[in-house]
């Protein structure tokens, strides 16, 4: 009787090992989980950063991203707005796909409703996503359809050119 009371500490006394053990490293888990959710949301915020530079070297742009300012006519300054509506697309594309993929990411609603209100008020980026909407997969998924759909606020007109090869 006295060896099977031992071995019975025993065996409780390895369950709660093996407890301590799962609570530590759900407790890792849920740290390496906040880490990532930082982690990408700095990556994303970086990005972001680099356009906003692009802006700030070229007074009266962020104009066109933020103030619902439609394109100007003259091809050069047309082409450079567009690049950086590619850009700034890829960057909100890359963001919503990392909030995503980050189960602990308390910025993923911020971020799709900062894309929400960018791309309402910016005319490039409304024509950008509609003449190329598989583009941006991640972009237009937190779009309403009124903001992708052609007719809906580019003025009935698509204003960024195809590249050649599509059509």
């Amino acid at each position: 009787m006295f060896y099977l009371a031992k071995q019975t500490k025993a065996s409780a006394e390895q369950t709660h090992a093996a407890a301590d053990q799962t609570h530590a490293a759900t407790e890792q888990t849920k740290i390496s989980n906040a880490v990532a959710a930082v982690s990408a949301n700095d990556m994303v915020l970086r990005s972001l950063r680099e356009v906003h530079i692009l802006m700030l070297e070229r007074p009266g742009i962020r104009g066109y991203f933020y103030a619902d300012k439609p394109l100007p006519e003259q091809a050069d300054e047309r082409d450079e707005i567009i690049t950086i509506a590619e850009l700034l697309a890829d960057v909100m594309s890359s963001g919503v796909h990392v909030h995503e993929k980050v189960p602990d990411s308390a910025s993923a609603a911020p971020w799709a409703d900062y894309c929400r209100h960018t791309v309402e008020n910016s005319p490039v980026l409304r024509d950008l996503l509609q003449a190329h909407p598989t583009w941006w997969p991640h972009l237009t998924a937190v779009l309403p359809a009124s903001l992708v759909h052609a007719g809906s606020g580019g003025g009935g007109r698509t204003a960024i050119p195809t590249p050649v090869g599509e059509g």
